[in-house]
């Protein structure tokens, strides 16, 4: 279950992000992503973890890279949240290597993609939310007090998933 999520996760990331690129007429970027994916997925199944660290890395760049150059946002953002799931399954695939046999390892799978999958759809809510979303003057007070209520209710909410 960890695999294939994995998998798609690399490949929506990875996938974006070349799409993103090659729509912009970056032709070269877009073939070394495709690549990227292929070489972390290869790696995973060889258990070199180490790569997903890299991997990630390299795709928050791109993606950062793709926004400074007025790229379609979408790809960069798909791009991204792709990557962060990514590094995050891999990640979680090595820590359960280590599980016991008689661990509940299906449930464990479950829960953690459970929570895996709510912060994503509300990360990536959030980012449509300030595609959208446009203000124009805010005093300096009211974003850090938003900025932190909003810190707030992540780490409450970050909190209350993990009791489940």
């Amino acid at each position: 279950m960890t695999l294939v999520a994995f998998v798609l996760s690399v490949l929506l990331g990875t996938a974006s992000l070349a799409y993103g690129f090659s729509q912009a007429g970056m032709t070269d970027p877009a073939r070394w992503f495709v690549l990227l994916g292929i070489v972390w997925i290869l790696a995973h199944w060889r258990k070199l973890y180490w790569v997903s660290s890299l991997a990630f890395a390299i795709m928050i760049l791109g993606a950062a890279y793709g926004v400074w150059n007025n790229l379609a946002t979408i790809w960069m953002l798909l791009g991204a949240l792709g990557g962060l799931l990514g590094w995050d399954l891999s990640d979680f695939a090595r820590r359960l290597s280590y599980a016991a046999p008689t661990d509940d390892i299906r449930g464990m799978e479950r829960r953690h993609l459970a929570r895996a999958g709510i912060v994503a759809a509300l990360g990536f809510g959030l980012a449509l939310l300030s595609l959208v979303i446009r203000i124009n003057r805010l005093a300096f007070e009211v974003a850090v007090g938003l900025a932190l209520l909003a810190a707030l209710g992540l780490t409450r909410l970050v909190m209350r998933l993990m009791k489940y």
